[in-house]
């Protein structure tokens, strides 16, 4: 097999919450090494752990604390054999004044200037969508929205090619693609250059599993390997000179 083709069956998977005891996904440390040990299985060689951070329930000290926390537990069950790398990065809610927020370099994906931040689940004001375009036009962070699929439902129809025009990337979650109600939306968001990378969300083994393997299967049987290959580029853009875990000296 080419070095190509080896490539492009890759999927690296950008959103989790793998790290243990720190939000609403993964509750032990076994889970969290039974979470990594599925995404590989699932040929997955690299996962961003992007654990919420909401400001006004937590201060950024104590999340980052928290973060390294979690990063070291992981450390002790990661086995580079059966787990994937994993590099430690944020999902930040957004909030008033995010645009003109002097710690954003501090949740970006470690090493990087990739920050992943969760909208708000309404219509964005256009404070909100003028936010995140002076984020992403003045300043030297590549801005990631989470999970695109559950926003859609409330935007204006050129508030996304806005985002796009302004060098937003888009992230998607799995089940987009696999639930049979939104699959042929998210397939054309992705031909349409509308969705940049995937990640799975998991929370947990049981109501929120990895499921990224059954979402990569779809998009190449119904747009193929090209598709996986652009996603695999835009994920090595955003993860250029990222640190895994492993890396960290932690």
């Amino acid at each position: 097999m080419s070095e190509t083709e080896t490539r492009s069956r890759r999927v690296i998977d950008f959103h989790s919450h793998v790290l243990p005891n720190i939000d609403d996904g993964s509750s032990s440390l076994e889970m969290s090494r039974e979470i990594m040990e599925e995404t590989r299985r699932q040929k997955v060689k690299k996962m961003v752990a992007t654990p919420h951070f909401y400001p006004d329930r937590m201060s950024l000290d104590v999340f980052l604390s928290e973060r390294e926390k979690g990063a070291k537990a992981l450390l002790s069950v990661h086995d580079i054999d059966t787990c994937p790398s994993i590099f430690l990065g944020a999902e930040v809610a957004y909030y008033e004044g995010i645009g003109d927020s002097p710690f954003l370099g501090n949740l970006t994906i470690v090493g990087t200037d990739s920050l992943m931040i969760e909208m708000p689940f309404h219509k964005w004001s256009g404070k909100e969508i003028s936010e995140i375009l002076n984020i992403s036009l003045c300043s030297s962070f590549s801005v990631i929205l989470a999970h695109i699929e559950r926003y859609l439902n409330w935007q204006d129809p050129d508030t996304i090619n806005r985002l796009l025009d302004a060098g937003v990337f888009i992230q998607s979650n799995a089940e987009f693609f696999i639930e049979k109600e939104t699959r042929n939306k998210a397939l054309s968001m992705l031909k349409d250059d509308k969705i940049h990378i995937l990640g799975s969300d998991t929370h947990n083994t049981d109501t929120r599993p990895q499921m990224i393997g059954e979402a990569k299967a779809i998009i190449k049987d119904s747009l193929g390997e090209d598709a996986i290959e652009k996603m695999l580029y835009h994920s090595k853009t955003l993860l250029d000179g990222a640190l895994s875990i492993d890396q960290m000296g932690l």
